[in-house]
């Protein structure tokens, strides 16, 4: 990856204390909060900040089990899907293009 392909996007200092990624560490552990992170940096990378909800190459990417991914993706109210359902995306980072 070059410097050119290289994108920011904030990072709360306090993520970790928000109640729905306490709600997340509670269930997955730290090893959650990394895949949310991760989620949100392939959203970030993505030209339309959407991804396809195909867990199973998400989690083959990410090299965790696509259950966590599934869970992460759907069971915490941190992302939105699109009208069809086949996307998801984070409604904040969105916002912050």
């Amino acid at each position: 990856m070059s410097e050119k392909d290289v994108y920011y996007f904030s990072h709360d200092s306090n993520a970790r204390n928000d109640n729905k990624m306490v709600a997340v560490r509670m269930k997955h552990g730290v090893a959650g909060y990394g895949v949310y992170f991760m989620l949100i940096e392939k959203l970030r990378e993505s030209a339309d900040y959407k991804c396809v909800k195909d867990y199973n190459i998400i989690a083959f990417d990410l090299r965790v089990d696509a259950s966590i991914v599934k869970s992460i993706v759907e069971d915490f109210g941190l992302f939105a899907f699109t009208e069809n359902g086949e996307c998801f995306y984070s409604e904040s980072l969105l916002g912050a293009r």
